[in-house]
Formats: C-alpha cells, structure tokens, sequence
C-alpha cells in the first residue's frame, strides 16, 4: 500500500546515507513507504517535501554545497548507474560521486567502477538482459566482471581522487566542492594534453581514458595537487608547443563556456592562469611551429614565431599579421629559409598586442557578457552607444565602451519597487522596430540612457537584463509615435511637385 499522507509528505523516512544519490534515495523513500515499483511522478511528487532533497533536480545531478557542476562532469539520472562491487556488497546505496564522468575507479577498495546497475524506470535500457536491479542484484551479480586498475593508474586515481571521496564520506561538502572544482579543471586540461598527437603522429584508439591520462602523467612526471596552487605548478610543468598551444585553446575555450552559463568552474582564476601560462615562456626557445623546415637555428635571441606570439595572444594568425603589416614599430624581424619567410616579434610587441587584443570583446562575447539580445544590440548599435571597430574582416568593440555604459545606467538607475508588475525589461516587447517608428524607439533608449526616463535595477539580474523601465516609457514612445505619424501624413499631403501652369 501506498504510505503517502494526504499532504504528500512521506510517513517513513530514513536517513540518507554519507554521499548518497538523491535519485536512488528516493527511490529508496519510496519503497520504504509501500510503493514496490515507484514512478518518476512519485518521485518529483516526494522530493520537495524533505530539506535533504528539495534542492534537488529531475535531470539527476548532483548537488554539493548548491555548486553548480559542468554539464559535462556529471550524467544524468537516465544513464547507467555506475558502482564500486565492494561498496555496494557492504552498504548497498549508491553514491553520488560515482555520478561524476571521470571518476572511474574507487579509490576506496581500488576497483574499477561498473556500469550494469539500473533503477527500474529511471534508467534507460533497464529491460536489457545485463542489467541489474539496485534492489534485486546478488553479490555474485556485483562482483561478475570486475577489474582493478592498472598500478599506474591506480596511483594517478589516488593522488587526484581519494581526498574528495573521503571529504565526501565525511560529510564535509564545501571543502569537497572547493578541492572537486580544482580536479574538474586538471582534468579538463590533461584531456587537452591527450588530444596531442605522440611523437609519431599517432593518437591512442582504444584505451580507456583513465589509462590514457594516468600513461600521460608518467610519460611526463606531471605533479598533480587538487588546490589552486597546484594548477599553477602544473601549468609551469608544461612544455613542448603542441601541449602549450593545447592548453591555451583549452582555458580559452572555458572561459567562452563559463561566461554562457556559469559552473563551479568560475571560482577558479581562470582567465589570470591562462595570462600567466600566456607569459610563461621561461626562456624556452625549443617551441617551432612551422613544421620541419622551421630554422630554428637561425631565431633571433630572445624572439617568438608569429604561430607562437598568435598562440601566446590568443588571437587569429592571421589578425596579427594584420596588425604587424599595418604597424612600422613592430620590431619584428624576417628570418629567410629558402624561398621561405618567417617572421618573429619580439616579446614587448606580443605583451603589447596581448594587451590590445584583451581590451576588445567580440559581438557574440558583447552579448553574453551584456545579457541582451538582437533587440538591444541593434538598438545600442543605431543609437552610437557602442561604436564597433573593424580590423580586417573581423569586427570588436572595446571593453571600456560597454564598462561606461553599465557604469552610465548605473549611476542614473533606482531601487526596483516592490510592485513590479507595471514594469518592462530596458529591451523588451513593448518597443517597436518597424519601418518609419524605429526612431521613436531609438529617441527613447538614447532619453533612457541620458536619465530622462526613469530606470529601475533589480540586484539579481545580471548585465542589461537588470534594467526595466516603467510605464512612462511607454507613454514617451506613443507620444513619439504620435509625433512621427502626423508628419508623414503632413507630407503625404502635401504638393509633390510646383505647377508648369503660370497664374
């Protein structure tokens, strides 16, 4: 029988064990209660009725400390339930660590994670004949298949994983979010780093991704400390150009992603470790990039390639070969190999042209990082609030412009009112964009900006979307509209053309 009360609020309710899954906890809840095969519907009904589980999420994340996880960090609910064989034989629940995608081996027991476990109607492909229900499976069952990692491997696993499974288990879930935050971030550059072909040209096919990174740390005697120190002794540990240029697409690549949807991840410094990893150059001169031809031999002393400075700015090649034709006090030097030219700056014009290249923002970064849409683009746009710059074919704009006009609409904004209802959003729905009332709403953004309308900031809004304007506003545009709709009439009626005919 079903032991819900009338409320929804579960009559028997055991304690969750240390670090266990939300999902199967519930599932757990539920059948403790009299439900034999609960449904996704009892349990997104059971789940805001307890503190341990209201915070939780239908997709099945974990959730340490309210930390927001990469999407690529975790699987949701519907994958296959991972587990150490020994910790289920013992404790029979599922943890929620074994959630995290590159955690594979237990640093507990030293076994490699499986993956046949399912939840009835939770888990897809739970009807498969190798699968196991959590609540039907036999210890024979667990241990059918297991494996222990190879001894490398378990060192790597151990040196980077076993503090965070023990933080864990101990219940200390800030400290363990503060130490997984610096272990998703190694890990996301030593993928970077086995992206790069060997010696030979050759990528590894077929080998676990465990065994792969765990290979990769020896083969370069990587020293890996999950703490915000231990980023910066690794990244100095990296050499070579093509684990650099790796690296550094990498951390770039991040901070596009972060500034889209912010993770754990944002903690970290990322953008000043990218800087200084930038700058690390640490008089290694063994980094060609031109191929087997490059003449290294012949590189003036102290000197980077143009591939190496484009690498260390962060910038297209060819951007800065732009920069460099159109600019005489470059200082870069042309080194000739045959009917080959090469070029190479000095390190002054990269630090310059670094900070050139920084002060600039894309328009798709202008977005993100203003939280507008077209609407609002086009509008600051037509209006000369932002003024792009084109180099070659690209187009930026500065990032002093839009730091002036966040700083303009924050000094002439208000408080956001209790009642909000009579509120629009600074680029909402209310404007118009036809043809011959575009610049009514153009007069409005620029009287908006100038302090003539009144706007108002909310504190959780992040950019331009925590502007609204009231309905002032809008009264101002159909005055404007107004306005605009007599005159084209007026010129609709009037003479076109002077009369030929003399009076």
């Amino acid at each position: 029988m079903n032991a819900l009360n009338p409320c929804g609020r579960p009559l028997c309710r055991p304690s969750p064990m240390p670090d266990e899954w939300s999902e199967t906890y519930l599932f757990r809840l539920a059948r403790a209660n009299g439900i034999y095969r609960p449904r996704l519907s009892d349990i997104d009904r059971i789940r805001p009725t307890l503190a341990t589980t209201s915070s939780t999420k239908p997709d099945g994340y974990p959730v340490w400390s309210e930390a927001t996880l990469p999407r690529w960090s975790v699987v949701t609910r519907a994958n296959s339930i991972r587990y150490c064989p020994q910790c289920m034989a013992e404790s029979r629940y599922i943890r929620s660590c074994w959630r995290l995608t590159h955690l594979e081996v237990c640093t507990i027991h030293a076994i490699r994670l499986k993956d046949d476990l399912a939840e009835p109607v939770m888990t897809r492909g739970y009807r498969q004949p190798d699968k196991h229900f959590i609540t039907e499976v036999t210890n024979e069952q667990l241990w059918a298949g297991a494996l222990c990692p190879m001894p490398g491997e378990r060192r790597h696993i151990e040196r980077l994983w076993s503090g965070l499974e023990q933080l864990l288990i101990d219940g200390k879930a800030p400290e363990a979010t503060e130490q997984l935050t610096c272990i998703l971030f190694l890990e996301v550059l030593l993928d970077a780093i086995a992206t790069v072909p060997d010696e030979l040209g050759y990528h590894s096919v077929g080998i676990p991704r465990s065994t792969q990174i765990a290979e990769l740390v020896e083969r370069h005697q990587f020293l890996l400390t999950p703490n915000l120190g231990g980023i910066r002794n690794f990244l100095d540990q990296i050499t070579g150009a093509s684990n650099r240029n790796a690296v550094l697409a990498r951390l770039r690549r991040m901070l596009i992603d972060e500034g889209r949807r912010q993770t754990c991840l944002s903690r970290l410094p990322i953008a000043r470790l990218r800087r200084e990893l930038l700058m690390n150059i640490r008089g290694d001169r063994t980094m060609p990039t031109c191929g087997p031809l490059h003449p290294s031999h012949n590189i003036p002393c102290g000197y980077v390639s143009l591939e190496e400075a484009a690498s260390l700015i962060g910038c297209p090649v060819r951007l800065l070969k732009h920069l460099i034709h159109n600019d005489n006090r470059h200082g870069a030097r042309i080194v000739l190999h045959g009917m080959r030219r090469y070029t190479y700056l000095p390190p002054w014009t990269v630090e310059a042209c670094r900070r050139w290249y920084a002060s600039l923002v894309t328009p798709r970064q202008l977005l993100n990082e203003l939280h507008i849409e077209r609407r609002g683009y086009a509008a600051l746009l037509s209006t000369d609030l932002l003024r792009p710059i084109s180099v070659d074919t690209s187009t930026f704009f500065r990032r002093a412009d839009f730091t002036d006009l966040c700083r303009r609409l924050e000094d002439v904004s208000r408080p956001f009112p209790v009642e909000y209802a009579h509120l629009h959003p600074l680029f909402g729905e209310w404007m118009s964009w036809s043809n011959g009332i575009k610049a009514a709403s153009l007069e409005v953004v620029r009287d908006a900006f100038s302090g003539k309308l009144p706007i108002f900031r909310t504190l959780d809004g992040l950019g331009l979307s925590a502007y609204f304007v009231d309905q002032s506003a809008v009264e101002r545009l159909r005055q404007l509209k107004r306005r605009e709709l007599a005159r084209y009439r007026q010129r609709e009626c009037s003479p076109n053309q002077l009369s030929l005919l003399a009076e």
